[in-house]
Parts: C-alpha cells; structure tokens; sequence
C-alpha cells in the first residue's frame, strides 16, 4: 500500500514539474515575441521620425513663399501677360528665386510692388523675402540680411538719337531721370549741377527721356538693351563695371535664409546659375 502512495506521489511531482516547465517556456516565448515586436515597431518609428525630421529641418519642403518683386525691371523681373489675363512672372530673377526655391521642395508666389516698397514690406510680414535687383548697401544690412552677390549689373545712359552723352561727365547741367528708391539715384546725383528726378519703374524713366522732359536716365543696361529693341529715336552708352550688384534680401532671423543661401552658392559653383544669366543677358552682362 505504501508504494502504491509513493508511486502516485512521485507522478504528481513529476506532472507538476512538467507543468512549470511547460508555462515557463510560453511566457519566455511571450516575452521574447513582445520584444521583438516592440524592437521591430520601435525601429519604424525612428525611420519615420527621421524621414520626418529631415522635411521639418527644410523649411521650404511643402511651402508656398511669398516673394515680393518689382515688376518692371526688364529683363530682371517682369509680368507677361496672356490673351485670358493671366499673369505669368518672367526674367532672370524670377528664375533663380524658383529653381532654389523648387530644389528645396517648395513654390513660389509672387507679389509685385514697387521697389521702394521691397524693405517695408519685408518688415511688416508681408512677404517672405525679396528678389534680386537689391544691392546690401551698409544702410540696407540694418534692416535685412543679403544672401551672397549674384549678379554685378552695369548701368547705361539711355538718351534721344539726336544727342550724345557717353559718360557720365557729359551729362553735366542736365536733367536725368532715374529709378526712385534704387542705387541710380545715387548715379545721377553724383553728375555736378544735374538736375535728377525720381520716377516709379525702367518703362517710366524710357518715357521721361522720349518724351523731352529729361535729357537722359539712368538704367540697368540689360533693361536698356531690351527697351531700345522696342523704341525708335533712342540710344544708349553703357558705363563701366562698378561696386553695384545683386543680391536676395531677408528679414532677419528669416528661417529661409540658410537653406536659400546654401542652394545659390551651389547653383554658383556648378554652374547652373551662369546658365540661367546666360538664358536672359547678353554676354557683354555677364561679368566675373
């Protein structure tokens, strides 16, 4: 009788022992298959993470910007229009703005205003930042920071076919027009005893001078070229070389800056920006 209870205890040890063993090895299981689910989704979501990281770290990805311009600079920055009405924004700065803008995942929207309205409406948040056409003079880099110099324009003397100014010291004593707001204000006053007036766009100042109420103004000679192809009784004296130039203003501490900077000095260094330049300007324009 003693052994018949021995023998039944030792196989109630031995199920017992089996059975621990049986639960063990499922919750290890368990453990083991949780683990890696946990590894697996927790390595998803940092490929997620960083994918979204990396477009949050661009701050063009997904954007519209707001651009201001003014668009009557030709060949720079100026508005075509279709038989439908619709507006389309064209000229070399218009495409160097959007090949950056567009390499960095984002669109641009343009918004024309007078030049001398570029500044304040950076300021008041009206537009992201401006096109080229502005030069960072020490006054400027107060109230906005410059990406790096594009462009280096020269200027030109446009005047009636019956007169001749080569220079700018032949055009002492007479009446020049140039551009309000821009750095041929500076042009023109410096000619002694000139009488200088402002008017509001290129287009404008061609028509002071056509008309006989200036002697001649003071333009961008790109846009020069351009207007005489389109204007009898003119001519034109381009000037040399000088420190003027072309550069994109910001507001400060703008997000878009450093990307935007980044991407032109690449576009400058492979050469896709001499490619656009060369697509609008003659080569006599394009200077190192």
């Amino acid at each position: 009788m003693k052994k018949v209870v021995l023998f039944l205890c030792s196989l109630l040890v031995v199920g017992m022992l089996a059975g621990c063993s049986s639960s063990d090895t499922t919750t290890e299981s368990a453990e083991t298959t949780q683990s890696t689910t946990e590894e697996s989704t927790t390595e998803e979501g940092t490929e997620q993470t960083e994918g979204e990281t990396a477009d949050a770290e661009n701050p063009f990805a997904g954007k519209t910007v707001k651009v201001g311009c003014s668009a009557t600079f030709v060949p720079f920055e100026s508005i075509e229009m279709a038989a439908d009405g619709t507006k389309t924004y064209v000229g070399m700065n218009i495409d160097i703005v959007k090949a950056v803008v567009e390499k960095n995942g984002g669109t641009v929207e343009f918004q024309d205003m007078p030049f001398k309205s570029l500044i304040g409406a950076i300021q008041a948040g009206q537009i992201d930042f401006c096109s080229g056409g502005m030069a960072p003079t020490e006054e400027r880099k107060e109230s906005l920071d410059f990406s790096e110099i594009f462009f280096y324009p020269r200027n030109a003397i446009v005047y009636r076919s019956e007169d001749n100014y080569p220079d700018l010291a032949s055009l002492e004593g007479k009446t020049i027009a140039y551009v309000f707001g821009t750095n041929y204000q500076q042009v023109a006053e410096s000619v002694p005893n000139a009488t200088t007036t402002g008017i509001q766009g290129s287009p404008a100042c061609i028509e002071e001078v056509k008309s006989g109420r200036a002697d001649a103004c003071i333009v961008d000679g790109a846009g020069a070229t351009e207007f005489l192809k389109q204007s009898d009784g003119l001519s034109m004296s381009l000037l040399d070389k000088t420190e003027d130039c072309f550069a994109i203003g910001f507001p400060k501490d703008s997000p878009y800056y450093e990307t935007f900077n980044n991407t032109l000095k690449e576009m400058m260094e492979n050469g896709e920006l001499d490619e656009i330049i060369a697509s609008h300007l003659n080569e006599q324009f394009i200077l190192d």
